[in-house]
This record gives C-alpha cells, sequence and structure tokens, in this order.
C-alpha cells in the first residue's frame, strides 16, 4: 500500500516543475509566485534556491547537467551551482505569448505549449523546439498547454499532452527527428475525476501519471484508461516526478492559494506506488 509523507521544511504558494536529475541525484522544483527554483540533493532538505528574474514555468534537464528554464522571454539555460541565466531562445511569435511546461523529447529537443490562463480560450498552441533548427508548431487550438510526455512503445514514440481548459490529454504519433506528430486522439479526459489535467510524468512502463488540478488525485493512464488513482489530499495538485536512488518514489508539488488543506503547498513523496520512473529524456544545447 503507497504510503504518503511530507518532505520537511517545503513550503510553497505554487509549487510546479518537478523535475528528477538522476546524474547528480537532485530533485528540481520551482515556486511560480516566489519566482524561486529550488533543488534538494539526495531529496534531503534544506533546500537549495536560486530567484528567477521572472516565473518560471517549466524545468528540463540538459546533456550537459545544466537546465532549461521556460521564463517571460524566452527558453533559458540556468546553471544552478553557478547561479547563472541566459537565453537560448525568444519565443516565436505564433506561441501567441510565453511558454508553459515542457519535457525532452528522445532526441535532445524540447517539446513545449501556450500558457493561457484564461478559461474557454483555444488560442493556445504545441510546440517542438531544437537548438540546430529553431522552432516548429506541432498543433494549435489548444487553451493552456500541460504535462507533455513523451513515450516509447514498440519502437514508436507517443507524444502525450495536456489541455487543460479542455480536460483532455491528448495523444500523437511522434517523430522527434522531424518535429512532427500526426494522429491526434483522446488518451484520456479527467472530468470524470472531477478536475483538470496539470503536470505529468512518464513510469518506466510508458503509464502517464497526470495531476488532476482541483480534484486532489493523481491519475495513471495508459490507452486502456486510468488504472491507478491516488488520493493525494491537496485540491491543487500541479505535477509529479519519479525519483529518488532507484526511481521508485512518486514526488508532487501543489498550489497552498486557495487550498487550506494541511499539506497544500508541501513536497510529498510516496512509497510503495508499486512502479519506478525512467530517467528523464534531456535537451541537447
Amino acid at each position: 500500500m503507497a504510503q504518503m509523507s511530507r518532505v520537511e521544511g517545503i513550503s510553497l504558494q505554487w509549487g510546479e516543475s518537478l523535475c528528477w536529475d538522476d546524474r547528480r541525484g537532485r530533485l528540481y522544483f520551482v515556486d511560480c509566485v516566489a519566482r524561486t527554483l529550488h533543488w534538494l540533493d539526495g531529496v534531503e532538505p534544506p533546500a537549495a534556491t536560486l530567484p528567477m528574474p521572472s516565473i518560471p514555468t517549466a524545468v528540463v534537464p540538459t546533456e550537459d547537467d545544466r537546465l532549461v528554464v521556460a521564463l517571460a522571454d524566452g527558453l533559458h539555460a540556468v546553471d544552478p551551482d553557478a547561479g547563472s541565466i541566459e537565453l537560448v531562445a525568444r519565443y516565436p511569435d505564433g506561441l501567441g505569448g510565453r511558454a508553459n511546461d515542457a519535457c525532452a523529447d528522445l532526441h535532445g529537443n524540447l517539446v513545449t505549449g501556450t500558457l493561457n490562463l484564461e478559461l474557454g480560450a483555444r488560442a493556445g498552441s504545441y510546440w517542438w523546439y531544437s537548438t540546430v533548427h529553431g522552432w516548429r508548431r506541432l498543433d494549435d487550438g489548444i487553451g493552456n498547454a500541460n504535462g507533455p510526455a513523451v513515450v516509447e512503445r514498440d519502437g514508436t514514440s507517443t507524444l502525450v499532452f495536456a489541455d487543460t481548459h479542455a480536460g483532455v490529454l491528448y495523444a500523437y504519433d511522434y517523430d522527434g527527428d522531424a518535429g512532427t506528430v500526426s494522429n491526434r486522439r483522446e488518451f484520456a479526459r479527467t472530468d470524470e475525476f472531477g478536475g483538470m489535467p496539470d503536470g505529468a510524468c512518464a513510469d518506466a512502463d510508458g503509464g502517464v501519471w497526470s495531476c488532476i488540478f482541483g480534484a486532489g488525485k493523481i491519475a495513471r493512464f495508459t490507452d486502456g484508461g486510468a488504472d491507478e488513482v491516488l488520493d493525494t489530499g491537496a485540491s491543487l495538485t500541479s505535477d509529479v516526478t519519479f525519483g529518488g536512488e532507484g526511481m521508485d518514489r512518486l514526488f508532487f508539488v501543489s498550489l497552498s492559494i486557495g487550498d487550506d488543506s494541511p499539506d497544500a503547498g508541501a513536497l510529498m513523496a510516496v512509497e510503495g506506488v508499486g512502479r519506478t520512473g525512467r530517467p528523464e529524456p534531456r535537451v541537447r544545447l
């Protein structure tokens, strides 16, 4: 049976962007309201902190052990230990603003999409970025892009990407080398759980774990639907990842704004979920 505990000393207003660095044994996360990047070595407090110049909405590891962080004006390379922040690429005009959540694919590229907090809007889009080829639009007609994950199954790549406002996770056949998608289909809906899809991660078996914002749940989805559901005790769960030495611990964060539950805004660890994660794909800079 899964057992949940709070990581001591962590209290966030808007926790987001969990990322486990398997090389360093380091867990990264952000507080969007405080505009701060945090990390725990070995998942042991106290946390280190680096202020960001604007709201950080995505943290993705790179092949040279830096991070790509999505900030207000573009993607930035961040060296947490050196404290350096360097612009990598400004957002394309077609993104319609700034990027929200992001992940790397299995080819060293980055996948992201539009941050859009206006409910009902459909002007957002999903994008692919390569340091060699630049930006390419993957799809449009999206509300708020969230929780991307590239999953390898039987030698083929599938991109799973949520539209938070629509309450849907979409799946696409994905070509990471070309930066293209096809065969868009509905992968999962979260309205049956009473919330909207937010941050997500993939496990080693190809399942996608999605935070269900507003419902206080994290659900594992496959092509057959939801096969595992975790009640978190914090209604505004926002992001989730696997980590720890054996990558067999599940970590999640949430918002304390608008939620007065005891563990709202905490960094939570879950033991005994019966699944393991995979090393987080890395961006090639």
